[in-house]
């Protein structure tokens, strides 16, 4: 049994785990993160049990869940089973990335004369049901016109961003950096400037990327988990900014 109570501030909670006061805030306006208790002058008070939930917030906001997402995961089940299968999907992440690796490493021996591969050694880590899918859904949502294009945006998510060229890697952090500073500094998306975003866009399809196209693309955005998912980890909230400055930017195309 604990000889005390252990009570923290908000400011004390946000420097422990590391975010900002003002997303604790946030998080207590939507009902995600309540305080334990509210003192007469208005200060937020949380206890243990508010920590772990916190730490279990910070967990599947890593994996790429949206707040509504983890909002609905803590109302079922208890945190101890919650955990535990959050864990084996992480261990599971772990098993697919060493095969990610293993794979990477023959490939650099066979590029160096070390290890001759078989072709279908070359494409193990990767999924055919998850591309398939992923077309399938595009094409049903859109169109197989829509969809020929569009597919061509997957480098936008997690696992196409980590196969683009270090170039294009590299220009899209750019773009986007400052697109995140934007949003942060409570920019209007009917005020920036993506020119630089369509552009980079256009390249990495291999062809034009109209005021049409680009609007399409900001709905797959806001349709799609995967899209959703990593624009989240940029800044929270970022991708339906995002979506919301590229419609408004092809309309004046």
């Amino acid at each position: 049994m604990e000889s005390r109570i252990e009570e923290y501030t908000v400011g004390e909670l946000a420097r422990a785990a590391g975010v900002s006061v003002r997303m604790l805030h946030h998080y207590h306006a939507i009902g995600l993160l309540k305080p334990a208790h509210i003192l007469r002058n208005g200060y937020r008070v949380y206890r243990r049990i508010e920590a772990l939930r916190l730490q279990e917030i910070l967990f599947y906001r890593a994996a790429g869940m949206q707040l509504r997402e983890i909002a609905e995961l803590l109302d079922c089940g208890a945190p101890l089973q919650r955990l535990s299968a959050h864990r084996s999907r992480l261990v599971k992440g772990l098993s697919d990335h060493a095969t990610m690796i293993a794979t990477l490493d023959r490939t650099i021996s066979h590029l160096t004369g070390d290890d001759p591969m078989m072709i279908e050694d070359l494409y193990k880590p990767f999924s055919p049901e998850k591309q398939a899918g992923y077309e399938h859904w595009l094409a049903e949502t859109y169109g197989p016109d829509m969809a020929l294009a569009v597919a061509k945006a997957q480098i936008d998510t997690k696992e196409g961003f980590e196969s683009i060229s270090e170039d294009g890697a590299k220009r899209l952090r750019e773009i986007e950096t400052a697109l995140v500073a934007n949003y942060e500094a409570g920019a209007s998306p009917e005020n920036v400037d993506l020119s630089e975003h369509q552009s980079w866009v256009a390249e990495m399809w291999g062809q034009p990327c109209d005021a049409g196209a680009y609007g399409k693309l900001s709905e797959v955005y806001l349709a799609h988990p995967d899209f959703i998912a990593r624009f989240e980890t940029l800044s929270e909230g970022f991708s339906h900014w995002l979506a919301a400055a590229m419609v408004t930017w092809s309309k004046h195309q």
